[in-house]
């Protein structure tokens, strides 16, 4: 059974159970009146932002590792990660509409499906590797195809990168017809027959944009069309009238990652080049599960990426929940560094106490209250935990009023 495919009906199966026992989701009253105490003032161009989304979009990064990205949910995926749901939460609140967002080529969770397709020759998934938001890009050799979920767009966005060596030609097709040479790169020129992977050397955050769609479903594919050579992939965006206004959440996280991944020399070549190419006006930072050697200093490093990549942003810290794999002493000491970091940029970095709105976690599971995959030692959200999750934010960033 391919990859990923045999968990599909694993999570199925929890997502039914989840409905049918009734679950008790977390108690709102004990937090929605407060959840952006404290952070107005911080908050406010991000407010100003989703005010004037009519006039540009405003746009929030999410980096982070699975508790972001999330774990075994079931399909369609997109529909029920904690990101997709923010971003349907804030749209309603502020009454806009828009197409599904970015959608990336796979999900870093191994364990779970993705809503892509792959058909021809093996793909390569280029885990923590040199292109891409969250570090995730796939090398497509000549031969091979990506099919993504039928979506309604006015327009598509193909993001891809190049490399020095063997880099491959790519095309774009919608609904079965090539629309490559219609199109047009990121660097304002008319696109040609194909799209070029090949560069002088690595390059990531360029993009291609469709011309004008119908405001109806369609079906993207992106094809590798040069043998012995390999396209590098890294995304869709799907528009829906949004594409120069509206509400965008954008996923940036990748399951396993440490915040020393997004220090690496990779990830300033790749993943913050295509942060910076979406020109944010927040970026989330949710990282700390995963244990790592120095977190502080590569939170602090990560944190100064994060500024150079988006310096019209701001940068929100979350001081999550306590996972069930750290001691209480061990995790005390992951939230005192945010609070460092936070305190060396008073003016762009602040931190947001997510954990003063989730339960406290045992280690047995007996407080899990319904939101965690995990019976005991929990860790990751489930379906239910995605939803309230991204209720929490949404509370955090409506603008008040709406």
């Amino acid at each position: 059974m391919p990859r990923r495919v045999r968990y599909l009906l694993y999570a199925t199966v929890i997502a039914v159970m989840v409905v049918y026992v009734g679950v008790k989701a977390w108690d709102r009253s004990s937090s929605d009146a407060s959840v952006a105490a404290g952070l107005e003032d911080f908050l406010e161009p991000w407010y100003d932002a989703v005010e004037n989304q009519d006039e540009e979009p405003a746009t929030v990064v999410f980096v982070g590792d699975s508790i972001s990205e999330g774990v075994l949910l079931p399909a369609p995926v997109y529909e029920n990660r904690m990101v997709g749901r923010l971003q349907t939460a804030l749209r309603d609140a502020v009454d806009v509409d828009g197409g599904v967002g970015f959608m990336p080529p796979y999900y870093g969770d191994m364990r779970g499906p993705d809503d892509t397709v792959r058909t021809g020759l093996p793909m390569v998934e280029q885990t923590f590797g040199r292109w891409g938001l969250g570090l995730r890009s796939l090398s497509m050799p000549g031969g091979s195809e990506l099919t993504y979920p039928d979506q309604r767009a006015t327009h598509v966005r193909v993001w891809y990168g190049q490399m020095s060596l063997l880099g491959g030609q790519g095309k774009v097709f919608v609904d079965g017809v090539d629309v490559t040479a219609q199109g047009e790169l990121s660097t304002g020129e008319a696109s040609g027959e194909t799209l070029s992977s090949v560069g002088a050397e690595n390059a990531s955050g360029l993009y291609w944009t469709s011309p004008e769609l119908s405001s109806t479903s369609h079906v993207v594919q992106v094809k590798s069309v040069a043998p012995s050579t390999s396209f590098i992939h890294t995304g869709v965006d799907f528009f829906d009238g949004d594409e120069d206004s509206g509400v965008h959440v954008v996923d940036a996280s990748h399951s396993g990652a440490t915040a020393a991944h997004f220090t690496s020399d990779r990830a300033v070549a790749g993943h913050w080049e295509d942060v910076a190419a979406r020109e944010p006006d927040l970026v989330v930072v949710n990282l700390g599960t995963n244990v790592e050697a120095d977190y502080a200093g590569a939170l602090r490093k990560l944190v100064d990426q994060a500024l150079a990549a988006a310096p019209s942003a701001r940068v929100l810290l979350v001081d999550g929940y306590e996972p069930g794999t750290w001691t209480t002493e061990a995790w005390q000491g992951i939230r005192q560094a945010r609070q460092d970091v936070a305190a060396d940029h008073p003016d762009r970095v602040a931190v947001f106490d997510l954990a003063a709105h989730w339960p406290t976690l045992a280690k047995d599971g007996t407080t899990n209250d319904g939101l965690m995959l995990e019976d005991a030692r929990p860790v990751h959200p489930n379906l239910v935990g995605n939803q309230r999750m991204a209720e929490i934010y949404a509370e955090l960033l409506t603008p008040s009023g709406n």
